[in-house]
Order: C-alpha cells, then structure tokens, then sequence
C-alpha cells in the first residue's frame, strides 16, 4: 500500500468515526494525534459544522502558530508549512465569527490537562508559552485565542489511555488500518 492510499484510508475512517463522534472524542483526536501528514483531516475537521470551540482552539494550539509569527505573510512561510499557516489563520477566523457548533466542554491553551506536566499547581501544558513575544514578531494571536473555552475540560489523557487509542485514532481506525497494510503485504508476496 503505497503513502497515497493508506492516507487515503486513514483520511476516510477518521471522517467516518468522526461524524457521530463525541466532543471529548473530537478533543482526543485534536489533542493525540500525530499532526505529520494529517493535513487533510486537519483540514475536514477545521471546516466541520461539529467544531467546537474547544476543538478549535486545540487545533490551532497544536499546529504551533508561534512558529507562523515569525512570517509577515503566508508566501513567505517555507512551502512545506503554508498550509498550517492557512489553516490556523481559518481557525482564528471561525472562532473570532462564532461560526462553530455550541459548546459543550472546555479546554484552556493556557492548561491543557491532555498534555499534563506532573506539576499539582498547574497541571497542564501552557501552549501561550509558546507565543512570540511582540518585539520579535510579525503578527500577534489574537486575544480570544489566548482565553479558555469554558466548561469542564475532559481527561484526555485517561480517556485515551483507558480506551486504547493510538496517535489519536480509536481502536478500530488502527486496527483497519494494520488490517489493510498487512492485507497489501500479503498480496505483494504472491
């Protein structure tokens, strides 16, 4: 199964589970999985009326847009990374317009409880840290990406642990896709 296909597959089962997915299911994915070559999911899930605030916020977090501060424009952004700097730019957007579905949980890019530092005063990771500061860059993340969404913010990382995720995939999108890539070994030994 050459790259173009199992990404394909991938693309087509985390759309089919996502569609009847939960929102701390949606936060899972957003929060554990592996953000190399999921530009197509990325991309689905930023543009899916499902998208809560929660979800946008950590889609835009995890895409590191302190690393996109350093660039004025979009075509000066190396071309490997433009489409991040397309899509954090439309996430902000969205939220700033309030075009997402209710929300319904929380999550803070300040403490982020999916990331957890071990550290009881706070508990979890602080993407704002990775802001760049205004001397140093070339546009600033608006204000509303820097606040909470408010609500009770699930425990991603026990809610993957006890279900068995993997890189943000549920069990079953794992296995079809081991299943696919050993059926693909097989038929290639014949």
């Amino acid at each position: 199964m050459d790259d173009d296909d199992f990404d394909a597959l991938y693309l087509d089962l985390m759309k089919e589970f996502l569609a009847d997915a939960t929102p701390t299911q949606w936060l899972a994915v957003a929060t554990t999985m592996n953000y190399d070559g999921a530009n197509a999911l990325l991309d689905w899930m930023g543009k899916h009326p499902k998208l809560e605030p929660a979800v946008a916020k950590a889609l835009y977090w995890y895409q590191q847009p302190g690393y996109f501060q350093h660039y004025a424009e979009e075509a000066k952004v190396p071309s490997i990374n433009r489409a991040g700097w397309a899509r954090i730019h439309a996430l902000a957007q969205r939220v700033e317009g309030g075009k997402l579905a209710a929300a319904t949980i929380g999550w803070d890019p300040a403490n982020d409880l999916s990331s957890p530092t071990g550290n009881d005063a706070h508990p979890g990771y602080d993407w704002t840290s990775e802001a760049v500061q205004a001397s140093e860059a070339k546009w600033q993340i608006p204000a509303f990406m820097l606040t909470a969404v408010p609500g009770v913010q699930p425990d991603i990382y026990a809610y993957v642990d006890d279900q068995g995720w993997e890189e943000g995939m549920p069990p079953h999108v794992r296995q079809a896709l081991d299943e696919a890539m050993e059926e693909d070994e097989l038929d290639n030994e014949d």
